[in-house]
C-alpha cells in the first residue's frame, strides 16, 4: 500500500514485543515466547521477501536527511522493512550498505542493532567503529551500551559483565546504568531469565552494590524481579533465592527494602 502512512504500515508490521505477550499468560514460558515470535517473524520475512525488498529500495532512496514527518514516517517504514529482510539471505548486504551510505543516527543504529542481534561476523568490526566514531559522546555510548545489553540469549549476561568493566561504564552514572544493566534485565527476557539463573545472580548483584551508592537506583533495578511468581517452578526458585540473598543484606536501604519485601509476599498463582 504506497498510498497509506509509513508511519502506520511500520506498527502494523512490528510484532508484539515479548514482554506484551508475557502479560498475558497465567505462567510465562520464556523460551516459548521467543522461539513462536522468532518463528512468525522469521515465516513473515520469508513469504514477503519481495515485497519488503522492493518497498525497502523504494525507502532507501539516497535523499540526504530531513528532519520532517514524512521523512521521519518513511525511515521508520525502511528500517521495520529491514529489520524482516535481515532474516533473508540478502538481510546482511542491506545492512552492512546502510551502515555505510547513512548520514542519519536512525538509519545507523537501525543498521548496526541488526547485524548484533542477528549474530552477524560483521557486527564486532561495526561496534568497533561505532565506538571509535562515537566514544566521546555520553549518550550515544548509551546506545551503544543497550544494544548489546537486548541481544537475545543466554550468552549475553556474560557480554554484559565483560561491559561493565568498559572505560565508559561507570557504576556511579544512573545513566549508563540504566543503559547497560537496566537494559539488560527489563528488555532482555531470553537474557535475564536464562535458565541457569546467572542473570538473576548478576542483578541482584548490581542491587546490593547500588544499595549503598544510589538506593533509589537500586530500587528500580530489584523491581525486575517482581513478576518471578509468574514463571515456571526452576526459575521462580531461582529468583525468589536472589531476593533472599538481597534482604538479607546489613543496611539494606528503605527503597530497596520495601520492594523486597513485598515481593517476596508474593505467591504464585
Amino acid at each position: 500500500d504506497t498510498d497509506a502512512d509509513p508511519a502506520l504500515l511500520a506498527e502494523a508490521l512490528k510484532l508484539p514485543d515479548e514482554d506484551y505477550v508475557a502479560d498475558h499468560m497465567e505462567v510465562v514460558d520464556v523460551d516459548g515466547i521467543h522461539a513462536a515470535r522468532d518463528f512468525i517473524k522469521r515465516s513473515m520475512a520469508q513469504a514477503l521477501e519481495p515485497q519488503l525488498s522492493q518497498r525497502y529500495s523504494e525507502l532507501d532512496d539516497g535523499e540526504p536527511y530531513r528532519k520532517t514527518a514524512a521523512a521521519m514516517a518513511r525511515r521508520s517504514l525502511k528500517n521495520t522493512c529491514l529489520s524482516y529482510l535481515l532474516l533473508t539471505s540478502d538481510g546482511e548486504a542491506l545492512a552492512v550498505a546502510q551502515l555505510e551510505a547513512s548520514d542519519n543516527m536512525t538509519d545507523y543504529l537501525a543498521a548496526i542493532q541488526g547485524l548484533v542481534w542477528h549474530g552477524s561476523p560483521l557486527a564486532a568490526d561495526a561496534l568497533a567503529a561505532f565506538e571509535a566514531r562515537w566514544g566521546n559522546d555520553a549518550l550515544v555510548m548509551d546506545k551503544w551500551f543497550s544494544m548489546q545489553a537486548i541481544v537475545p540469549g543466554s550468552e549475553t549476561v556474560g557480554t554484559v559483565r565483560k561491559l561493565m568493566e568498559h572505560p565508559a561504564f561507570s557504576i556511579k552514572n544512573p545513566n549508563k546504568v540504566r543503559a547497560l544493566v537496566g537494559a539488560f534485565a527489563m528488555l532482555n527476557p531470553t537474557g535475564f531469565h536464562e535458565p541457569r539463573g546467572r542473570g538473576y545472580r548478576f542483578l541482584a548483584d548490581q542491587v546490593i552494590r547500588l544499595n549503598t551508592t544510589n538506593p533509589q537506583m537500586a530500587a528500580r533495578m530489584v523491581s525486575s524481579f517482581n513478576r518471578w511468581p509468574r514463571y515456571d517452578q526452576a526459575r521462580r526458585a531461582l529468583m525468589r533465592a536472589e531476593l533472599e540473598r538481597i534482604a538479607a543484606v546489613d543496611d539494606l536501604s528503605p527503597d530497596v527494602f520495601e520492594i523486597v519485601s513485598n515481593s517476596l509476599k508474593l505467591r504464585a498463582p
